[in-house]
């Protein structure tokens, strides 16, 4: 009987341990976003870097006007989420997609958190779970360490 309540301890704490190990992320605001050079920026995040790169010809000051939304998908209803970027407005017609880098390596699963984030269907069956019309800070999601 000692055994098996040792043994159910000992489940319940690496339990614990891998749900404390779980980060909420959120798209970056708009101030936390800094110009490294050029066309690319970056920001900090709570588990990982948020990093971005414009595409095409760049002006030196394109600065980060406004969030216009957030993306994750599923290859189906029930998969995996997977966090691909948040898009911003730049000054002008140019937008960055900043992409998350979580400390755990680059291709990592998600559970999108909250109620600014709608379940579209997109091509080839796959789920988009999209963040728009709102302010970056309320697309959060929990990292979901394997």
């Amino acid at each position: 009987m000692k055994k098996i309540l040792i043994s159910i301890a000992v489940t319940a704490s690496l339990t614990g341990m891998s749900m404390a190990s779980q980060a909420m992320e959120n798209c970056p605001a708009i101030a936390k976003i800094e110009k490294v050079s050029p066309g690319v920026y970056r920001a900090g995040g709570t588990d990982g870097e948020w990093t971005g790169i414009v595409q095409g010809a760049v002006a030196n000051d394109m600065p980060v006007q406004s969030f216009d939304m957030a993306l994750a998908t599923q290859e189906n209803p029930v998969g995996p989420q997977r966090m691909q970027y948040c898009t911003y407005n730049l000054d002008g017609r140019k937008t960055v997609d900043m992409r998350f880098i979580a400390n755990v390596g680059k291709h990592i699963i998600v559970k999108t958190e909250g109620n600014a984030w709608k379940k579209e269907e997109g091509p080839l069956g796959l789920t988009y779970n999209v963040c728009e019309e709102t302010s970056p800070e309320n697309c959060k999601f929990t990292i979901i360490t394997q």
